[in-house]
């Protein structure tokens, strides 16, 4: 296999992840018994995991990747901040405002700053 860019390794596992986290999520409304979930807020994590598999192929498609999701994301952990379920439709508290703070200030680093390096992969 080629060399990766760091970046895309990044989008690659949170894509990853977050697909894992939206599949399981139709299935059990707690997600390890912490992250509460709701339809709507399974297809945002099925969306933001698939558009980071697919952005993992590129350098450019990972750092736009970076820079929508983890937009999106830390503007969901905002919002939480202040209203626990906007508009009726999506729970975001306690736990899943810390997660989507985390994960959007992540994605949106290597989307915005991070220099790009390669290893192996």
């Amino acid at each position: 296999m080629g060399k990766r860019a760091t970046v895309q390794m990044v989008a690659l596992v949170f894509g990853a992840i977050y697909l894992l986290a939206g599949i399981l999520g139709f299935f059990n409304h707690a997600l390890l018994g912490i992250f509460q979930v709701n339809l709507l807020h399974n297809l945002v994590h099925v969306a933001i995991g698939l558009g980071g598999l697919a952005a993992a192929s590129s350098v450019a498609n990972s750092r736009t990747f970076g820079q929508i999701a983890g937009g999106i994301l830390l503007l969901l952990g905002l919002i939480g901040i202040g209203i626990a379920n906007p508009f009726g439709l999506l729970y975001i508290g306690g736990s899943d405002i810390a997660l989507h703070l985390v994960t959007g200030g992540v994605l949106a680093y290597f989307g915005f700053a991070a220099p790009v390096s390669t290893r192996s992969s």
